[in-house]
């Protein structure tokens, strides 16, 4: 019915930009604050045009109008805020003399550093990554670049699924003040969030494309994810786990008329494991002990004694119980078996959609991080990328002819609901 079709068609076009409206609400809310916060003038003019973004948005019903504001807000006031005389963590300032350690031919495990009385406490992948920044002179610039890949990223994701949905994502990626803070304060956890987020993002548009070149490409991405902060471990098992459940069988030419099959989640299992160890290994063969020593300073109670954002700061705090005293060097031990058991339930559950893959190796994250001795909320920055992930993930491995398949049916659905109404 003609009059039917018109009336789907014209609420449909009303509301195509709902999402875009609403991610650009939140990052107006986000960054307005109070009118006495200090902030560059450029960010204050920023701040106010986002209502005229947000009525151009509305009248002409392009979400990428929002899509393409919201990437350059988020990038701009990253850059704008940036103090190249002050740093409000120490991370990157060890990163920097660990880079130039290496290259005065020093070992930068057991290494007393000059800028911190902390160790380099981070896999030899972390030096890899900011090796570009540390050529550049501008280590902090790494977070910046790394903050604007995710949003880029969910730019993308909005155009691949043909849904403004990821714009809400990126409104709050863009404007959220800890992250502001986080991608130039000196800490590394912009990046961490930013590798695992790409690493599954590329991992994802293997399944939808059936490319070999990405999923290799996701494998060595996870094994720098994995060689940059041991808090990324957790995401490791439950995508190769979802990864099997995969009937997807890679075949690789061995001379004249020889083939080779290999399941999917082998191989990137194993290419993953191997720029692990290429990474690592030189550093641990250099000095086992050294290396050994460093990675395990976050167990360290005099480095990291209860506080933050966790289950024991709040117990402490609410009612003076100190689980340090209550259970002493088991404590570290306790919050690894816990997130040890997230990961084994969540699996033996099942993880046949790579939503509930992303899904249990948050949960297991957060089982660790909550629940460890110290948690700086620096480290929320580390997980967010993926969290902001999950709703999108089943739509993305989707190939597109599917969905295009799909679409009639949803439609004609929808236009029988309008004429029984």
């Amino acid at each position: 019915m003609p009059g039917t079709q018109s009336r789907v068609s014209e609420k449909k076009d009303s509301r195509r930009a709902d999402a875009a409206l609403l991610g650009l609400g939140i990052a107006f809310f986000l960054l307005a604050g109070s009118q006495n916060d200090l902030r560059p003038l450029a960010q204050y003019g920023l701040i106010m045009l986002l209502p005229a973004v947000m009525v151009l948005t509305a009248v002409t019903g392009r979400a990428s109008i929002a899509a393409v504001s919201l990437v350059f807000l988020g990038i701009t006031v990253r850059a704008l805020n940036l103090d190249h005389a002050r740093f409000g963590s120490d991370v990157l300032l060890v990163t920097r003399e660990a880079l130039d350690a290496v290259f005065d031919g020093k070992n930068p495990y057991g290494y007393e550093y000059a800028v911190s009385t902390n160790p380099f406490a981070y896999p030899p992948g972390n030096l890899l990554y900011y090796l570009p920044g540390f050529y550049l002179s501008d280590i902090r610039g790494t977070e910046i670049a790394s903050a604007a890949m995710v949003l880029v990223g969910f730019a993308w994701i909005a155009r691949l699924i043909r849904n403004d949905g990821p714009i809400i994502a990126i409104g709050l990626y863009a404007a959220t003040p800890s992250f502001l803070a986080l991608a130039t304060d000196g800490s590394n956890d912009t990046s961490a969030g930013a590798l695992l987020f790409i690493s599954a993002l590329t991992m994802l548009l293997a399944i939808r494309w059936s490319s070999r070149g990405l999923l290799l490409t996701s494998a060595l991405l996870m094994g720098e994810t994995l060689a940059f902060k041991q808090y990324t471990l957790p995401f490791w098992p439950p995508i190769i786990a979802y990864l099997a459940t995969q009937s997807w069988t890679l075949s690789f030419d061995i001379g004249k008329a020889k083939n080779f099959n290999i399941p999917a989640w082998v191989l990137y299992a194993g290419v993953s494991l191997v720029f692990l160890a290429v990474v690592t290994l030189p550093f641990f063969i250099w000095s086992p002990s050294a290396f050994i020593h460093d990675q395990l300073a976050w167990s360290d109670v005099a480095i990291h004694p209860i506080d933050g954002w966790n289950v024991w700061a709040f117990l402490l705090r609410w009612q003076g119980w100190d689980a340090q005293r209550a259970f002493g060097d088991f404590l570290p031990v306790l919050d690894i078996d816990l997130g040890l058991a997230t990961l084994v339930i969540g699996i033996v559950a099942g993880i046949r959609t790579p939503s509930r893959a992303l899904l249990v190796g948050t949960a297991a994250w957060f089982a660790i991080l909550l629940f460890a001795r110290w948690t700086t909320f620096a480290y929320f920055a580390g997980v967010a990328p993926v969290v902001l992930l999950i709703p999108f993930a089943d739509r993305l491995i989707e190939r597109p002819e599917e969905a295009s398949e799909t679409q009639p049916t949803k439609r004609a659905h929808s236009m029988a609901s309008s004429t029984q109404d």
